[in-house]
């Protein structure tokens, strides 16, 4: 029997450690500016308030996943970059026409916290799929890639001004923290964070030089 089971935890293991990928999965934590209209980011979390997150995950099963959601589909707006700024100390105005690429897709991307073994992320994307479902997410519908299109906008630049141009938009975001269990072995705990992007777009400020 001893041998049995050793050979099983010998065999996870294996699978485990091939499953191991880069998290997160997109860069919307590169994000100049992500406003909640309710709770916090995932990396805003502090000690005190993961730890009692975790107590409501530590429940052990056999084979499974355990999630406790604190923050679920709260909308966000989001500053994701700046793309020109363009100074004019001329004494005429300048026009431009610049090109802007703006995501388009309806797309969700997740990331997990902690400093996590090759094994622990492996076990969370094992159980992506009911960590999805357990968070509140619709899986089917998530999206990684991205389908950007180019838009063109013309830009006056008055003299003795700046004109800034940023992508901005909103966002829906759910987090929480997990644990998860093969052979009623706890092999990860960790936060995870869903971004839905809904929708981006390019947005001018002008400033006096």
């Amino acid at each position: 029997m001893k041998k049995i089971m050793v050979g099983v935890l010998l065999t996870i293991t294996v699978i485990l450690c091939n499953m191991v990928e880069c998290y997160a999965e997109d860069s919307y934590e590169t994000y100049n500016e992500i406003m909640m209209v309710d709770g916090k980011l995932m990396k805003y979390f502090t000690e005190e308030e993961l730890k009692e997150y975790y107590q409501k995950v530590k429940k052990r099963q056999f084979w499974g996943i355990n999630v406790y959601t604190v923050n679920q589909n709260v909308e966000a707006t989001y500053i994701s970059s700046t793309l020109y700024n363009v100074e004019n100390k001329g004494d005429t105005d300048v026009s431009y026409e610049l090109d802007v690429v703006v995501d388009v897709s309806n797309k969700t991307t997740w990331s997990v916290s902690g400093n996590l073994s090759g094994n622990a992320k492996g076990s969370i994307k094992s159980f992506k799929t009911d960590l999805a479902a357990k968070a509140g997410i619709d899986y089917s519908n998530t999206k990684t890639e991205s389908r950007k299109e180019t838009q063109k906008l013309k830009v006056t630049v008055e003299k003795g001004s700046r004109a800034i141009v940023y992508l901005m938009g909103s966002a829906r975001i759910t987090n929480g923290v997990c644990s998860a269990y093969i052979c009623f072995v706890n092999v990860a705990n960790c936060g995870f964070e869903y971004f839905t992007l809904v929708n981006q777009y390019p947005r001018m400020e002008k400033r006096k030089l």
